[in-house]
């Protein structure tokens, strides 16, 4: 499994080129990054871009996705099912818990992490143990729940049922460089960061407040 990130976008946002070495087989987690440099990649590495994968549909997350339909019209769009409205035009896919997609040999399997947005999805390769999760899990910290859709329960039960009963070693890769490096894995940020060592949600939501405060005095 090949893997290049490229940052950008709104907010020091990441989209991901993964690529499968045998096939050329390609995919893009969230077009949220100008596509430029990103097509360029594809062009030099002679890849077959076939898919686009959405972690959740805040627009930053695939703002540039028009770019990518433009040279390549007959990819396909992978998104939660109660988002495809969203997509409607292009070709389409929705997905739910637990589905597999292939980029050539490379299987990812979704993982619905509602909570940041009602349709948050993580992409696990568990070969690999390496974890796409968007804006569910950064580095040091969750995603934020200040969206109308947002559900701070939500989001407890998918961060500790969900993503911290993989396997430690699995390394996250987040949709924004919000920490002080770009990656983590999953033992690192539970031994380091109270976002997630919480004993109950009601602790979740003493931590999430406590950040929330101090995020409005910078």
């Amino acid at each position: 499994m090949n893997i290049e990130k490229f940052k950008g976008g709104y907010d020091k946002n990441f989209s991901y080129l993964i690529w499968c070495e045998k096939t050329k087989y390609a995919a893009i987690i969230d077009p949220s990054v100008e596509s430029t440099k990103i097509i360029e990649k594809i062009q030099n590495l002679q890849l077959f871009l076939s898919k686009i994968i959405i972690t959740h549909t805040h627009k930053d997350h695939y703002q540039n996705l028009t770019d990518f339909i433009y040279y390549y019209p007959d990819i396909e769009v992978f998104c939660h099912e109660k988002s495809t409205n969203i997509f409607k035009k292009y070709n389409v896919k929705s997905i739910t818990n637990n589905e597999i997609i292939a980029i050539g040999e490379i299987l990812l399997i979704s993982l619905f992490t509602p909570g940041h947005y009602y349709d948050s999805i993580c992409y696990w390769n568990k070969k690999n143990k390496i974890l796409f999760t968007g804006d569910t899990m950064f580095v040091g910290r969750t995603g934020r729940v200040k969206s109308s859709s947002s559900d701070i329960t939500k989001l407890y039960n998918s961060i500790y049922e969900v993503l911290l009963k993989l396997p430690s070693d699995t390394m996250i890769l987040p949709g924004h460089h919000y920490g002080y490096k770009e990656s983590i894995s999953i033992k690192e940020n539970k031994a380091n960061y109270s976002f997630f060592q919480c004993k109950s949600l009601n602790e979740f939501m003493k931590v999430m407040k406590k950040f929330e405060e101090n995020f409005k005095k910078k």
